[in-house]
This record gives C-alpha cells, sequence and structure tokens, in this order.
C-alpha cells in the first residue's frame, strides 16, 4: 500500500494538461492569422484595413441578457440549497437507522452543501438583476 494518491496525481495532470491545450490553441490561432496576414501582403503588395479589421477582431461574444448572471446565482443557489437540504434528509434518515455517531459527518457534509448554496445564492446581490425587476438598482 503506497501513501502516495495517483488518483489525484492523475486528476492535477489531466486539469493541466486543459489548461496547456488551452494556451497552445490560443496561440496556434494568432500564429494563423499572422500568417494569413502575411500571404496577403505578398500576394497583393497592401493590406487592405477592412480585411485587416476582420481579420484581428475578436469574435463577438454572444450577447447574454441583462441580469443573466443575476438569474443564474440565483438559480444555481437555490438548487444547491434544495440539494443540501435532500441530503440532509437523507442522512438523518440513515442517522436513525446506523446510529448518531456515523451520520454526523453525512449531516455536517449536508450542512456546508447548503451553505455554499447559501453563498451562490447571496453572491447574485452583486451581479446586475434584470431591468424591470424589482430588485433593480435605483441610481441616486
Amino acid at each position: 500500500m503506497s501513501p502516495f494518491d495517483f488518483g489525484a496525481l492523475g486528476f492535477w495532470i489531466f486539469i493541466g494538461a486543459i489548461v496547456v491545450a488551452g494556451i497552445w490553441e490560443k496561440s496556434r490561432r494568432e500564429a494563423e492569422r499572422h500568417e494569413t496576414l502575411r500571404r496577403i501582403v505578398e500576394k497583393t503588395g497592401e493590406i487592405d484595413e477592412a480585411k485587416l479589421k476582420e481579420l484581428f477582431s475578436t469574435e463577438p461574444a454572444e450577447q447574454s441578457k441583462p441580469g443573466g448572471g443575476y438569474r443564474a446565482l440565483r438559480i444555481t443557489g437555490t438548487i444547491i440549497m434544495f440539494l443540501g437540504a435532500g441530503l440532509a434528509l437523507v442522512f438523518a434518515t440513515l442517522g436513525l437507522v446506523m446510529g448518531e455517531r456515523e451520520a454526523f459527518g453525512a449531516l455536517a457534509i449536508a450542512a456546508c452543501t447548503t451553505l455554499v448554496g447559501w453563498g451562490v445564492f447571496y453572491s447574485s446581490r452583486f451581479a446586475e438583476p434584470p431591468p424591470g425587476s424589482q430588485y433593480e438598482r435605483k441610481s441616486l
């Protein structure tokens, strides 16, 4: 039996591989744009400003609806809180069967899950609420 956890090592190697792949993909995309610009200049001898803007402009991100982050935080927080409450109910029921000592740790996990859900829900206060809602911030 080894004191070294290979599962954790594999997880962090996977996360590192995802980060490296993202960085590599971004650098390749930039290199291809510059190569395209170089070829355009070689063929035509001039730089068309419209093509240059088209080539190097960032892709427009999908415009999210105003208040989308607010709604997402509220919904996610509510789901996590109900999940924590459901876990507490299941673990409390199992605690009656198994005994109080074994169920204490499980109930602590359920309480922490509920607390995380409350934190996500509460953080929606710092996001921009949807226009026209009762929670919309009024300017002074």
